[in-house]
């Protein structure tokens, strides 16, 4: 283990980068109607968009079981392959089996392999503890470019192609990561001093250890409605009357307003609790998601994406300092992957709902209004997790 290996942890944020930007942010601008939502229904690619999800989180826990023993370059380089796959299949997809097939059978075990879960983990083994956070702050800080670049772009590739090209572009370059992978990820175990096998964790843990029940359960709440949001926050704008190529570029702005919270969380975590700055951060957010309710006029789009940005920020690397401070050791990778299998099933499931409720009510006012009150409940539990954590 290196006390700070540059170029490998570079190269594992730049993959993390394309990963993202490829499997949320350029597929939430293909699922408008001017991409594969003009074909396709809304409920239906929520419906693969989501089950993506579910299935890359239960696959998550054999993933970060392996990744404790096991190489992480070989992970990245068959979860790139996938991804490039499932972006073929579903540029070439002419019925609603095939789109789901592009999704459920491709995507989701990619994104359980290639996204930041692993990544972590990979952290985890490569930097000396004393160096994590900074490795933690430059991840989170490449990866967050992943909005920003691949929103306008993705809305650019639509205005000059048609979406199934756009979509075998994309493809390509999640297969680039495969080939970044081989050359630069270290082909090596994890170099530590246990003298036995990584314990077996428990599903039981998580409702024995209560600090751990508390901040999982604020986790998983968070990030289904970060994920919903982030799906449908281009098409809910859309619904608003704005042209997409316009949305998708503020979106990319609201990824350049997370670098404040992306950089400056990790190396501040020592003066600031983690867990506090999360707690300000959802409470922000409940504020912001009235304004995306709203949504007219156009002012209060703007300030929708911007604030929106800051929030998030903070809330994107505070979980993996929080769950290293507390939680690092031989069966890390396995305490993330469970934990991330709970977040990614609830966090599958929510977008998928929120189509669904988009179309059942005609809108997307009373699913929002959801979301909202679901970050307002993660920060209840956030709390209830600091407060335990002084108890330990």
């Amino acid at each position: 283990m290196h006390s700070f290996p540059k170029t490998s942890v570079a190269s594992l944020s730049i993959s993390v980068f394309v990963a993202f930007g490829v499997s949320l942010y350029a597929v939430s601008v293909l699922i408008t109607e001017q991409g594969a939502g003009g074909q396709f229904s809304i409920g239906l690619l929520s419906a693969a968009f989501g089950g993506a999800a579910v299935i890359g989180g239960l696959l998550a826990p054999r993933v970060g079981r392996h990744a404790d023993d096991h190489s992480v370059r070989g992970i990245a380089v068959a979860g790139a392959v996938l991804g490039g796959i499932g972006m073929f299949v579903f540029a070439s997809a002419n019925s609603s089996i095939q789109v789901i097939a592009a999704f459920w059978l491709f995507l989701g075990p990619a994104t359980a392999m290639t996204l930041y879960e692993p990544a972590f983990v990979a952290v985890s083994q490569w930097v000396h503890g004393d160096h994590r956070n900074r490795a933690i702050g430059m991840l989170v800080v490449i990866g967050g470019f992943a909005g920003p670049v691949f929103l306008p772009l993705t809305g650019l590739l639509l205005d000059r192609y048609e979406w199934r090209t756009t979509a075998v572009i994309l493809g390509c370059l999640y297969l680039a990561t495969g080939v970044l992978a081989l050359i630069a990820y270290p082909n090596l175990k994890p170099i530590d001093d246990r003298g036995q096998a990584v314990p077996h964790v428990s599903w039981m843990r998580f409702a024995s250890d209560r600090r751990l029940l508390f901040i999982t359960v604020s986790f998983v709440l968070t990030f289904a409605a970060m994920q919903s949001t982030l799906l449908h926050r281009v098409a809910l704008f859309e619904e608003h009357g704005y042209a997409v190529t316009g949305v998708a570029f503020l979106a990319g702005l609201s990824g350049l307003m997370t670098f404040p919270g992306r950089y400056l969380m990790p190396r501040v975590s020592d003066r600031i609790p983690p867990t506090r700055a999360v707690t300000f951060a959802c409470v922000g957010l409940v504020g912001v998601m009235v304004l995306a309710i709203i949504g007219v006029p156009w002012i209060v789009m703007v300030a929708f994406f911007v604030i929106f940005g800051l929030f998030f920020g903070i809330l994107i690397p505070t979980r993996p300092v929080i769950m290293n401070a507390w939680y690092s050791g031989a069966d890390f990778g396995a305490v993330m992957g469970k934990q991330w299998a709970i977040a990614a099933v609830v966090g599958g499931v929510t977008p998928w709902l929120v189509g669904v409720g988009r179309e059942v009510f005609g809108s997307y006012t009373v699913p929002f209004l959801v979301l909202t009150v679901a970050i307002a409940v993660a920060a209840v539990f956030n709390v209830a997790a600091e407060r335990r954590s002084a108890m330990v």
